[in-house]
């Protein structure tokens, strides 16, 4: 029997993904503070890139729900 290494960051996903979501919302503050022109759109594209990768290791692990109703399959 093979025994697979654990993921060490596992636990962390969560707090790592809420980490990148606030510092998504950071870059927008001092973006719009600045406002610098052309270098704003590439402030506002990082923040945009850096919150849907937070947005998706914060919630990645949550399971799906069960289906139940008129349309579930058995």
């Amino acid at each position: 029997m093979i025994a697979l290494a654990r993921d060490p960051y596992r636990p962390r996903t969560p707090f790592i993904g809420m980490t990148m979501v606030f510092l998504a919302l950071a870059i927008v503050g001092v973006t719009a503070y600045l406002h610098l022109g052309w270098w704003s759109l590439i402030g506002y594209a990082v923040a945009a890139v850096v919150a849907v990768v937070g947005g998706w290791l914060l919630f990645k692990d949550v399971p799906e729900p069960p289906h139940s109703g008129p349309g579930a399959s058995r």
